[in-house]
């Protein structure tokens, strides 16, 4: 079989958090069939132990950084064009619906080769209304594949003729075979990055805790945890508090806990090791425990608790009495027919079926945006001069539901509303 080159550009490449986490088996199953895998990153947003744990046949640093600037932005593309010339790139993915992923799929559309989007949350679909315009709505015109994370997510997609699919965060069940033992003693193990936008969920699970018989809580995640410390101490709750850092393979340090908390990868890898995991929304909104009647929800909205509805403190108190570890095991056989990790080999068939799709619409902004470069303002997608750049684009190239969209935007919200 022939190996294709796939080229994986992301904004950042410094944290292991749940898309780089998802990485490390799709990486895997692509070297498996047949693919070598490309990393295409700033080298100011890289750091190499993150490199080495995702394990890429290639990371490709890239200089141009602070790309609000058109010539900066402009830079980009050029460097990502070059690398796929350079390594005989076959197909572009993009990650999280930004700037840095319009311009790997501005040099995709010149190299002129597929671009599959991966959506992996509602942050990559709710932005500002002209990054909507500009690169979920246009650009999107481009992906010969959209792959969302979570079924719920494709009817936030674009409604138009995106070839789209669903795969979610699979799990390697075979890791979890045996961690049969639950502890005695009564620790839990909440897993989150920690960072200000992470802080609500992580309050709000120590709260429940507290008065739940919850006695410790080991908190697994990179960040600066400064903040967070003086915030929970004053709470002066009636649980001990622990920050691990960063932890390589959380599922290892599963099965020195009774229970789990989190959402996303780390709730599945939880039920994976037959343990209760409570599910705790990003907003702060405490979902409860994981049981058989909310799975088929949980499972749709990629364990982020959206669907469901949030519980009180004593509500929670009751679920922790109620459960049996007959629970965890009715949960355990139903993950693995949908969540398996083999999954991944039917998937990445996906990969092998794709044409290049022509955005000339896209292409035509793009060299406006290289005759005015000099003349646009920082950032240049805020100028009046580019966003009338865009709107004639729109008009010229017939762009009807993009322009629809954009009225009434401005007419409502404005075009800058977040």
């Amino acid at each position: 079989m022939k190996t294709k080159n796939i080229l994986f550009a992301y904004h950042r490449l410094d944290i292991l958090g749940g898309i780089e986490t998802r990485w490390i088996d799709e990486f895997k199953y692509l070297q498996k069939n047949s693919f070598k895998v490309h990393v295409a990153v700033p080298k100011v947003s890289y750091k190499a132990h993150i490199g080495k744990t995702l394990s890429p046949d290639n990371i490709i640093l890239i200089d141009s950084n602070k790309i609000e600037r058109a010539v900066n932005f402009l830079a980009l593309v050029h460097e990502i064009t070059q690398a796929i010339k350079l390594y005989k790139i076959d197909i572009i993915s993009v990650h999280m619906q930004d700037l840095f992923a319009l311009a790997a799929v501005i040099a995709a559309q010149r190299c002129k080769i597929p671009v599959i989007s991966t959506i992996h949350g509602t942050p990559d679909i709710y932005r500002i209304p002209l990054h909507r315009l500009l690169i979920q709505n246009l650009a999107s015109k481009s992906y010969s594949l959209a792959i969302t994370v979570s079924g719920a997510f494709r009817y936030l997609l674009p409604q138009n003729d995106l070839k789209k699919h669903t795969i979610p965060n699979l799990i390697d069940f075979n890791k979890f075979n045996d961690n049969e033992y639950i502890p005695d003693y009564n620790k839990w193990l909440l897993v989150s990055r920690i960072s200000p936008e992470k802080y609500p969920s992580i309050i709000r699970f120590i709260e429940a805790a507290s008065i739940s018989g919850i006695s410790e809580i080991d908190i697994a995640g990179g960040g600066i945890s400064k903040d967070l410390k003086h915030t929970v101490n004053k709470l002066d709750l009636n649980v001990k508090v622990n920050f691990l850092g960063e932890i390589k393979e959380v599922y290892s340090h599963i099965p020195k806990y009774y229970g789990v908390a989190g959402m996303g990868r780390a709730a599945i890898e939880g039920l994976a090791c037959k343990r209760p995991v409570c599910i705790v929304s990003i907003d702060g909104s405490l979902i409860g425990l994981a049981t058989e009647s909310n799975l088929e929800t949980l499972i749709e909205f990629n364990f982020t608790g959206r669907g469901l509805v949030p519980i009180s403190n004593e509500h929670f108190q009751k679920q922790l009495k109620a459960y049996k570890k007959h629970d965890s095991e009715l949960i355990h056989s139903k993950l693995i027919e949908s969540l398996d990790i083999e999954n991944w080999n039917k998937y990445i068939k996906l990969y092998d079926d794709l044409n290049f799709i022509e955005n000339s619409a896209l292409e035509a902004l793009y060299h406006k945006i290289c005759y005015f470069a000099n003349t646009l303002r920082k950032p240049f997608f805020e100028d009046e001069l580019f966003q009338h750049l865009f709107y004639e684009t729109l008009i010229e190239y017939k762009m009807n539901d993009i322009k629809e969209l954009w009225d009434y935007y401005e007419d409502s919200i404005g075009l800058s509303f977040e």
